[in-house]
């Protein structure tokens, strides 16, 4: 998110907290899950629209765009370390339905996978970003 300008920041920003706040309501109300996951997925698109529409910040930025592999990037905040400790657990397990996610992708176009939530313990919010190698 660094090699974006600060407009595209600010609007990844408040999806992210639209995000968190859907995820909250999923966690309070059960019973609009599946409503709520139609949401959700409609959000993923609306991400890619952002990142598709981002002005990169500098034109030495467009290089580290397209290299190949994986970049995460994660913020957690929390009361105390045992929270602390659960958020990572939690933000590590659904970081890997990302990854199994990216292993079955076939095609070789950029993805995003953002993830996060917010409750009690705190909060986590990540992005996985993969670049695959076109060179091939």
């Amino acid at each position: 998110m660094d090699q974006v300008d600060d407009l595209t920041r600010q609007r990844i920003r408040d999806w992210q907290a639209r995000r968190l706040e859907i995820k909250d309501q999923m966690a309070s109300h059960p019973e609009r899950t599946l409503e709520l996951s139609k949401v959700l997925d409609q959000m993923e698109e609306e991400h890619e629209r952002i990142l598709g529409e981002a002005t990169p910040a500098a034109d030495a930025t467009a290089a580290v765009d397209q290299a190949p592999g994986l970049d995460f990037r994660l913020s957690v905040s929390a009361r105390n370390a045992q929270d602390l400790r659960k958020l990572l657990e939690m933000a590590l397990h659904e970081l890997d339905s990302a990854l199994a996610a990216e292993a079955r992708c076939e095609d070789d176009a950029r993805r995003v996978y953002p993830g996060g939530m917010s409750g009690s313990l705190g909060a986590y919010a990540y992005e996985l970003e993969a670049n695959p190698d076109t060179s091939e």
